[in-house]
């Protein structure tokens, strides 16, 4: 949105002149501002033909006011940098155009607004001209005495001052225009932003609501769990030990004919044959042969005997129990 540097907010009224005010010049005609600084630019805004215009020894002044609005801005001779008298061509119809004055400024950031005055009391040329000597003279003036103020150094006051009393403005129809420099300009400040009221609403309350905390999922870490590698077992064929049986060989059960060679329990009766045949000859080396025994003690008797005979004493008898072996015990006597 362009900046509008010269018209005043709408509803603005601009009040009375100041104390000492002098009015130079008043009519009506067309204003509008334009951007130098852009080529071919359109209006930014205009007013019509109907405009008071009001010019005076301090700055230009303009109101327009109709059934329904009021508009109205104002020029201050701190600003404008150039003033030109552009005539209309002398074409008819499309192709024409009017005479008009400019009032170029210099604006922020390098921009060149303008406040241009066309039509109405200013439509000739002539009339053209003698308004801008009013304004040439007004302008130079006004900044020759405010020098000090305006901080215009001293050899541009001197040539503003030529300004004063220098060659009028005189152009016409057609011609290529005029255009005089003003030394000892200021830039035109920006336009302050636009200031909206605040809009205050009112507070609600609202009950405070207890949100429940997020669920977050647990991180699952690859790295936090290993898998256990499977170790295949290592196999070990046990040694074979000879079967040792606890049960006695007699206990060993038996089953089918014994004639019959490849039989259930063949191995069962050869171990067990095997045992009797070692308990037999066990028995022969710790306990001695009874028929030994009795036959060595019916020889033993039998040589007692004898020797007793042949003592020739028949009536003696012989106690057999002391030739007995002493584990021997004798018998009770009949």
């Amino acid at each position: 949105m362009f900046h509008q540097h010269f018209l005043s907010a709408s509803g603005t009224d601009l009040g009375p002149l100041d104390s000492g005010e002098r009015v130079l010049w008043r009519g009506n005609c067309a204003v509008a501002e334009y951007g130098f600084d852009e080529a071919s630019s359109l209006p930014r805004w205009t007013l019509p033909e109907e405009t008071d215009v009001l010019v005076t020894d301090r700055r230009v002044r303009f109101a327009f006011a109709n059934d329904t609005t009021v508009s109205n801005g104002e020029l201050f001779w701190l600003w404008p940098q150039h003033l030109r008298v552009q005539p209309g061509n002398r074409e008819t119809g499309r192709n024409a155009t009017v005479t008009q004055i400019q009032l170029v400024c210099t604006g922020p950031d390098e921009t060149f607004p303008a406040l241009v005055f066309a039509g109405g009391d200013v439509t000739r040329v002539g009339d053209a001209d003698r308004l801008a000597n009013v304004l040439r003279q007004a302008i130079a003036r006004f900044r020759v005495e405010n020098a000090e103020e305006i901080g215009v150094p001293a050899v541009q006051a001197r040539m503003l001052s030529r300004l004063v009393i220098g060659p009028e403005f005189s152009n016409y129809q057609g011609g290529e225009g005029q255009t005089v420099t003003l030394l000892g300009a200021v830039p035109v400040p920006a336009p302050e932003p636009a200031y909206a009221e605040p809009v205050y609403a009112e507070a609600v309350y609202e009950e405070p609501v207890q949100a429940e905390p997020a669920y977050s999922a647990p991180a699952y870490s690859e790295a936090a769990y290993a898998e256990p590698a499977y170790t295949e077992p290592a196999y070990t064929e046990p040694a074979y030990t000879e079967p040792v049986s606890s049960v006695p060989v007699s206990a060993t059960p038996v089953s089918g004919n014994r004639a019959y060679g490849e039989r259930p329990g063949v191995e069962a009766d050869a171990l067990r044959a095997e045992q009797a045949i070692r308990a037999e000859q066990d028995a022969r080396y710790t306990e001695p042969d009874l028929a030994s025994r009795a036959a060595s003690l019916a020889a033993r008797v039998a040589s007692l005997v004898s020797n007793a005979a042949d003592d020739g004493d028949p009536g003696q008898t012989t106690n057999l129990s002391a030739y007995l072996s002493p584990d021997t015990e004798p018998g009770p006597r009949r």
